[in-house]
């Protein structure tokens, strides 16, 4: 594709751009830098463009996610150590007894759910590491955490 066909191909769809990267940041600035790292991202793989259904719709997917970059680089995450939001409010000498029922709780959950947990909050592996080993996808492994953490809660419950 030629510099000509990409620009006819994709002002077209432009102000579409505009205003979906607009309502996502509420910000016209910050909207204009998206619509931009978009196109950069859309030059980059302008053989795609040709193959696509859609080109409006692929044009409009590549801008949210460069609306979503843009937003996580401006409020990144903070990890949270569960293990020590656990602990933080008890006494010294109830540590390594709190620590004793969590892992008596965690020992209670199904297998793929315990296993998730451990590495992620005691052996602290990333997810790439963990989805490796346990051979699941990282959306699986989300999945199957957010289920283990609500098993947690249940079983405190009780």
């Amino acid at each position: 594709m030629t510099t000509d066909q990409f620009k006819h191909l994709i002002i077209t769809h432009q102000p579409a751009m505009q205003r979906m990267a607009a309502a996502m940041l509420r910000d016209d600035e910050l909207a204009e830098d998206a619509v931009q790292e978009a196109m950069i991202s859309l030059w980059r793989h302008k053989d795609n463009l040709e193959r696509q259904v859609s080109v409006e719709g692929y044009c409009i997917t590549t801008v949210k996610h460069s609306c979503i970059d843009l937003m996580r680089k401006q409020h990144p995450t903070q990890p949270i150590d569960r293990e020590t939001l656990m602990l933080q409010d008890l006494p010294p000498d109830d540590l390594e007894e709190r620590y004793q029922q969590a892992m008596d709780v965690i020992e209670r959950l199904p297998e793929l759910q315990r296993k998730a947990i451990l590495l992620r909050y005691k052996e602290e592996k990333s997810t790439e590491e963990i989805t490796k080993e346990l051979h699941i996808s990282s959306a699986n492994l989300y999945t199957t955490i957010s289920r283990a953490l609500q098993n947690i809660k249940t079983i405190l419950k009780k």
